[in-house]
């Protein structure tokens, strides 16, 4: 992602500028701050104000964030060892009608409970940080819905 947000900045006059491309780190931040009763902490506001990622990007003005998710974080010990830190997927953050999308590639992989739990800090933290950033305060701060579209090529294997 840090080369898509590298061209978006080299060609201002080609590449679609009220997109944010996000980093892994983002994420996990998100996943992090989830369990603090609604506090968001400067580091997420960092990405927000557009501090952060390299070749970063306000906020303002946005219609969607993209970042890269792992669902099977590394230190996650509901999940089989074997299967930790191995599967990624892209969330899409649409600030238009406030949904996240989540794509895919391999959505064999993961079964509906399981992306349910996974997706709760993200639907929870999105809105919350999107209300106190003062840029969003006219989206609901209540956690967001999220869908998977699987009309697309599938890999077999994580």
């Amino acid at each position: 992602m840090y080369g898509i947000r590298k061209k978006q900045s080299k060609y201002r006059d080609v590449i679609n500028q009220d997109v944010v491309i996000l980093d892994d780190i983002f994420s996990q931040l998100l996943v992090m701050n989830a369990n603090e009763d609604g506090i968001i902490y400067d580091a997420l506001m960092t990405y927000v104000k557009g501090d952060n990622p390299k070749m970063r990007k306000c906020w303002n003005g946005a219609k969607a964030l993209y970042f890269p998710y792992n669902l099977y974080d590394i230190s996650d010990t509901n999940v089989a060892e074997k299967e930790r830190g191995k599967h990624w997927v892209s969330v899409k953050v649409d600030l238009i009608i406030a949904e996240l999308v989540v794509f895919d590639c391999s959505w064999k992989f993961t079964e509906k409970v399981k992306l349910d739990r996974f997706m709760e800090p993200v639907q929870k933290m999105i809105p919350l940080l999107l209300q106190k950033s003062g840029y969003f305060s006219h989206l609901n701060p209540s956690p967001w819905p999220y869908r998977r579209p699987i009309n697309h090529p599938q890999n077999e294997k994580s």
